[in-house]
This record gives C-alpha cells, sequence and structure tokens, in this order.
C-alpha cells in the first residue's frame, strides 16, 4: 500500500521521477492531489533539496510542477480494471477545449492509477464561493463552464461529468474557468468496491439532480446542468441552494427556488431554468453557452442590429440582403436572416480590410456574428484579426479597433492585452473542434498559430513544448490532408526546432 505522506517525507521519488511536494486535496472520494516536481525537466537533480519549504514561483525556476492525482488504494486495478482505464484515458486525452483540463500523462504505480494535469496555481472556485464580485465576472464563470460541459456532452458517446462543482472548476494561468476531473473520475476504476465507493465515484450529493435519486436512474447531460444550477447559486449566495441533500431535498421537503440577490435578472432565470425539477426543462450545454455570450436569458429571436456613424457605408452594403433605417444622421444595418452566411463573409471581409476604422468596427461584429454560428471562415478571420501575426493585414486590423501591441522584443506584434490572446487562442480551437476537413488548410494554420503561442517566449503564454508539440503534430496532419506544402514545411521546421521531429 503506497503511503503517500512517508514518500513525501523520505525525499523518495513516487514512480521514480516525481517529488511529491504537499498535498492539494485530500477531500475527494477516490483519490488524492498532490503537487509535485517532475524530475524529468530539472537540469541538475542534485540540487534539489526540500522543496516544501520554497514558494511555487521558486519551485517553477526548477522545472516543471505537476498536479497529480493519485487514486486510493481501494481503487487499485485488476488485469480488467486497468485496461479500461487505459482505454478511458485515451478518449479524456482526446478532449481538447479551453474550458478543459487536459491530463497530460497517465500510468499505474505498484497497482495504483495516477493522472498528471497541469498545476492550476490559482486554484479552484471554492474561493469565489460567496464572493462573486459582479454579474460580469458571473457571466464570464457561466459561459466557460457551459462551454466546456457542451463540448463534453457534444462528443460521440458523450461524456458525462457527473460532479461539477466549484472544487472541480479551476482557474488556469490565462483567468479562464477550466472543468477538471472529467472522464475517467466519472467511471468504475475496476476492481471489488463498496457502495459507498461507487456512490462516491458518481458524485457529490449537495449537486445531485432529483432524478439521480430514482432507483437504476443514469446521469446524462441534464443532470449535469442541475449541477451548474446549485454551483452558480452556491458562488452567489455562499449557500447550497437545497443544503447536503440536493435534489433529493428539493423534492422531497418541496424546497422553493433559492432566493440570488444583487444578480441580474437574467442570470436568476437561467440558474432557476438549470435546477428545474423536470430534465427536459432545463436548458442544453450549449444554449446556456450562447446565452452566456449575448448576457440575455431565455435569448431572444432578433435581428442582428449593426449602428455606425457614416452614411457613406451604405454603398458599401448594397447587395447583400440589408435593410436600412435612417435617423438622426446613423445607420442601422438589419442582416437579414436569410442572406447566406458566404455573401456576409465577403461583405465582412472587405469591411475589415477597410482603411476607415468604423467599416472595420461593423466588419469584425458581422465577422463574429458568423462565427457565433460556426461558420469556419469566419472563426478563423476573428482569430487572425486578435492573434499573433506579423501580417500587415492583422496588424492594420488591431490598430483600427484600438488594439495596442507589442512593438519589439520577443512579443512583437502580439496584443498587449491578454484578453485579446484568449480569444485567439479560443478561436483558434474552436477551429480544430469543428475538424471539418473542407477546411483543412485553415486548421492546420490555426494548430500552428496554437503551436507558437506556447514556443516562442512571450509576455501572455508560458511556454510549454509539449503543448507546441501536441499542436504541430495536429497542424501536420490537417496540412498533409490540404496538400499544403508550404505550410508542412513550416510546421515540420517548426518540430525539428523543438526536438520532436
Amino acid at each position: 500500500m503506497l503511503d503517500l505522506k512517508l514518500i513525501a517525507e523520505s525525499g523518495q521519488l513516487f514512480d521514480h521521477h516525481y517529488k511529491l511536494i504537499r498535498p492539494l486535496s485530500t477531500d475527494g472520494g477516490t483519490a488524492d492531489v498532490w503537487l509535485a516536481l517532475d524530475m524529468n525537466t530539472v537540469k541538475d537533480p542534485s540540487t534539489v533539496g526540500d522543496l516544501t519549504k520554497l514558494y511555487d514561483d521558486e519551485v517553477e525556476a526548477l522545472g516543471l510542477i505537476v498536479a497529480i492525482k493519485i487514486y486510493r488504494p481501494q481503487n487499485a486495478l485488476d488485469i480488467e480494471g486497468e485496461q479500461r482505464f487505459r482505454e478511458e484515458y485515451m478518449i479524456v486525452y482526446n478532449c481538447h477545449h479551453t474550458n478543459l483540463i487536459h491530463p497530460t500523462n497517465f500510468s499505474i504505480y505498484q497497482e495504483t492509477p495516477y493522472l498528471v494535469l497541469p498545476y492550476c496555481k490559482l486554484g479552484s472556485s471554492d474561493l469565489l464561493i460567496g464572493n462573486m464580485p459582479n454579474a460580469e465576472v458571473m457571466w464570464k464563470f457561466i459561459g466557460d463552464v457551459s462551454s466546456g460541459l457542451a463540448y463534453l456532452h457534444a462528443l460521440n458517446p458523450p461524456i458525462i461529468h457527473q460532479d461539477i462543482k466549484p472544487g472541480n472548476v479551476l482557474i488556469d494561468d490565462n483567468l479562464n474557468y477550466a472543468i477538471t476531473d472529467f472522464g475517467i473520475s466519472a467511471k468504475d476504476c475496476g476492481g471489488s468496491n463498496t457502495d459507498e465507493e461507487a456512490e462516491e465515484r458518481s458524485g457529490t450529493m449537495a449537486y445531485m439532480s432529483p432524478e439521480r435519486f430514482n432507483e437504476g436512474a443514469e446521469p446524462n447531460q441534464a443532470s449535469d446542468i442541475w449541477a451548474l444550477g446549485a454551483t452558480l447559486c452556491e458562488l452567489v449566495t455562499g449557500e447550497l441552494p437545497f443544503g447536503e441533500e440536493g435534489g433529493w431535498a428539493q423534492v422531497q421537503q418541496q424546497m422553493p427556488m433559492p432566493d440570488l440577490p444583487n444578480m441580474p435578472s437574467d442570470i436568476k432565470r437561467l440558474i432557476h431554468a438549470c435546477m428545474d425539477i423536470d430534465p427536459e426543462k432545463r436548458p442544453t450545454a450549449d444554449y446556456i453557452s450562447k446565452a452566456a455570450a449575448a448576457h440575455q436569458f431565455p435569448l431572444k429571436k432578433k435581428k442582428t442590429g449593426l449602428i455606425i456613424g457614416i452614411i457613406a457605408l451604405c454603398a458599401l452594403l448594397i447587395g447583400i440582403g440589408v435593410t436600412y433605417l435612417l435617423k438622426d444622421s446613423e445607420v442601422q444595418i438589419v442582416t437579414e436572416e436569410s442572406t447566406p452566411p458566404e455573401v456576409v463573409y465577403e461583405k465582412a471581409i472587405g469591411l475589415l480590410n477597410s482603411t476607415i476604422p468604423d467599416s472595420v468596427k461593423v466588419g469584425a461584429e458581422m465577422m463574429d456574428s458568423l462565427s457565433g454560428i460556426k461558420y469556419p471562415p469566419a472563426i478563423y478571420e476573428m482569430a487572425f484579426t486578435y492573434g499573433w501575426f506579423s501580417d500587415s493585414v492583422s496588424v492594420a486590423r488591431k490598430k483600427m479597433l484600438g488594439i495596442d501591441i507589442f512593438e519589439s522584443g520577443d512579443s512583437k506584434y502580439l496584443p498587449t492585452s491578454d484578453r485579446w490572446s484568449n480569444k485567439a487562442v479560443a478561436l483558434f480551437t474552436t477551429m480544430l473542434e469543428l475538424k471539418d476537413s473542407t477546411y483543412a488548410a485553415k486548421n492546420a494554420e490555426a494548430a500552428y498559430r496554437l503551436a507558437c503561442y506556447y514556443e516562442v517566449p512571450n509576455a501572455i503564454f508560458q511556454r510549454n513544448l509539449e503543448k507546441s508539440k501536441k499542436f504541430l503534430l495536429v497542424a501536420k496532419d490537417w496540412a498533409q490532408l490540404s496538400g499544403n506544402n508550404a505550410l508542412l514545411e513550416r510546421v515540420n521546421n517548426g518540430l525539428e526546432r523543438i526536438g520532436a521531429k
């Protein structure tokens, strides 16, 4: 039986190359999470002494620090369980999304499975319980978590998290909210287990929806949505909506929906809808994500209104199926819902490349609307607009949109605000998630750009050659599919630079 505390205190290496520093979490039902230094990344291991007295940034100066989720002894694997764990890890490993904490490795040490995850030094959303600063932060949290859930729920077969709660939503280095403990954590690891242990694996009772308490009930997407609602309520009020008994108390004690002070009515409606007793009436994660982007629940059907300051733009917009409403020398452009996206895209490109700031802003709004309906060329074009490009067109657009960029050094041409870089990374990631082979060349370019963010030292993103390699390999596959030899050569040069070719 592994004694993690003894391993840490004695200075032994866990599985021969992880030096355990301190426990990050011991509250989980199935596993403990430890902070550790990956000794494979340390230049001179002989210089590493007692790490418990060092600050995290001092440890980071020595090598890569990671979080290791080590499953408890009762979860030791039999042969069948080990194979299932490997298969489930492969499913989780292939889940790539900005709002998911992606495991980087797994292994089995002395019959004990463990996962290696990025260390989020900003901690979990437990810190926000009862301390939600304002509605803007709340919308950000709702948007990030629902986006991650929507990705998991859209997989075939879908991944049901089963344990959404503040402690399982971490804050990454880019200030995004990211879901952890999905996939493997929600599945049976094999071996002989008690009913109590099985219940612990299936979720935390306070965040379990009413239907989960029915005999033989299987968790589904709607049960994750209820847990999200309970999580949001706890962040706002500081208290669980229905106490420790969750959805059971909601039904059996006929408890009313909790009051949510100091929150806009749209957020209140969204949270109450998430915790509806009837699973069929709860919104989907994808719908919630769209509502968060619009700061509106429920979403109202409306035509897209865009206001610009000069009437001269009317001439540019003739022929794309729009209606003009003139008032007080302003032009309101109402895009017809029937207008094909290809037509709007072409007009938006013309506006984006204009030398008139107001025109560029209109083009960005039009293109952003198209990216919102997952039109790949528009998604890429917005990433190109906000992203790290030395291309004169991208630089000119940033200038017109008032986006400041670094003028010199390693970060030259990178936006100085992480807001825009995070937007670009999210858009590039969305491109790859769609996996639309019609746009193979753009997918390759998106993956290549993501690799650059993590390869080239810069002021926004921490260098991570493993991530860079991962994206370069994805870029290589798409470049080969597209037949773009010039891009393929750039990708191969990138792999050679990081020693991965």
